[in-house]
């Protein structure tokens, strides 16, 4: 049997189903006028069995085909009425397995229909947590733009005290105005850590 289990699914192959039951098939298009009326009934028979109308319209067809076949096994020699009854149980089992079949694929689509909703959940929660670390990541920006202003700000300082040939008693005070800067870079950091770290 051409079949594959993978986890709870379970797939007949569609080219051995194709194979076995629809070789050398094809569709044709039927068009036909009738009367409104027995267009009516026709309707209101596809109506009362809730079936697609389309596919209504194939049901009652077969339908008649079937009674046409009917009346003529009546009419018919024992051979022919033979040959019938054989062609009856061949399609008896026939649409037993098919019933099957459908039943088998019905199944596969209900748990492929799970794991999608399975996908949407995770990629949901992946959005939540993309939107949740967004003013994290706006935080994490404006304290950069805001070190980096500092820098050159001070770098400005460095260098109009370098031209300004300060002496060196002045170093110090250079050196002091450094602290509060790099205290403002190792909070940063310390910061970006812990939340990297809690995320």
């Amino acid at each position: 049997m051409n079949a594959h289990s993978e986890g709870n699914l379970t797939t007949a192959g569609s080219a051995d189903f194709e194979q076995r039951f629809f070789a050398d098939a094809e569709t044709v298009e039927v068009r036909i006028k009738v009367l409104r009326e027995t267009y009516d009934h026709m309707l209101a028979a596809i109506q009362r069995n809730e079936w697609e109308e389309e596919e209504g319209f194939r049901i009652l067809l077969t339908l008649g085909l079937g009674y046409a076949q009917g009346q003529l096994a009546l009419e018919s020699d024992d051979d022919q009425r033979r040959r019938l009854a054989e062609r009856l149980a061949d399609l008896e089992s026939l649409a037993a397995v098919m019933k099957f079949r459908t039943f088998s694929f019905m199944r596969d689509n209900q748990v492929l229909e799970m794991r999608s909703a399975a996908l949407q959940t995770s990629v949901g929660g992946l959005n939540a947590v993309i939107k949740r670390l967004q003013p994290e990541r706006d935080e994490l920006k404006a304290e950069t733009e805001r070190l980096r202003a500092e820098v050159k700000a001070l770098q400005e300082r460095l260098d109009s005290i370098a031209v300004a040939g300060a002496p060196a008693a002045t170093t110090p005070t250079a050196g002091c105005s450094l602290m509060p800067f790099w205290k403002s870079v190792s909070s940063a950091v310390r910061r970006w850590f812990k939340g990297d770290h809690n995320h």
